[in-house]
């Protein structure tokens, strides 16, 4: 079901950029309010899941503000198709700044909402260590190959997350799509039901479209030839 949650709404926001035409003013406004939910989301997991509350009612209210994840899974969609459209009709744009621009924040909210997902995997791992070591024990793999993994998945997520200064995201993005499908391939080897993949699904589409948005930075690097006006 969540799967299903999260591709609607990257569908809903992809069509909704095709029936609302808009300017590329507001779709930049659009991207920064995409950048402070993951933002808000980011800090809400490490509060929720780590600051040690115990109380019913503030973790109520820190659930519920984990939901602001659906509205940007909605937006990210609307933005990605945007972005997509506007590289393929670039060759008649004038200015290249705000599609750099736009690229950017959106870059910029998966960067953080991706490298902060797997950081905080790492830490939840380290946690229940016990556990852990049990399941990769009885998937049929070696201690060691756990710490190898939180390693990497730990590496791969300060990759993306500092993409900006070292140009690391698609290599760090490349090794955490093959981890991501890796734990598919062992929920499934393991007949675990579905439901148990899930988030390892959600992150290999997530991952997916990092690399998309990669090649857009690529793109819109290089700023396309003025329309003669005259």
């Amino acid at each position: 079901m969540e799967i299903l949650i999260f591709i609607s709404l990257l569908i809903i926001g992809g069509l909704l950029n095709l029936i609302i035409k808009s300017k590329a003013e507001f779709v930049y406004a659009t991207g920064r309010v995409y950048i402070f939910l993951v933002l808000l989301k980011s800090i809400i997991i490490w509060i929720y899941y780590f600051a040690g509350i115990k109380n019913a009612i503030i973790l109520k209210a820190l659930s519920f503000i984990l939901y602001v994840g659906y509205p940007g899974t909605l937006i990210l969609g609307y933005l990605i198709i945007y972005i997509s459209g506007a590289q393929k009709a670039k060759i008649i744009m004038v200015d290249n700044d705000q599609l750099k621009k736009i690229t950017w924040s959106v870059l910029l909210g998966l960067s953080i909402s991706t490298g902060n997902i797997f950081l905080v995997a790492t830490v939840g791992k380290a946690e229940n260590l016990t556990y852990m070591k049990s399941f990769f024990t009885t998937s049929g793999y070696a201690t060691w190959f756990l710490y190898f993994i939180m390693t990497a998945e730990t590496l791969g997520g300060l990759g993306i997350l500092l993409h900006f200064k070292l140009k690391t995201g698609p290599l760090a993005a490349t090794g955490l799509l093959l981890i991501m499908a890796g734990a598919v391939y062992t929920h499934w080897h393991n007949a675990d039901p579905f439901s148990d993949s899930y988030a390892a699904v959600i992150q290999f589409i997530t991952l997916s479209l990092i690399m998309v948005i990669y090649y857009f930075e690529k793109q819109a690097g290089a700023a396309p030839q003025p329309v003669p006006t005259s």
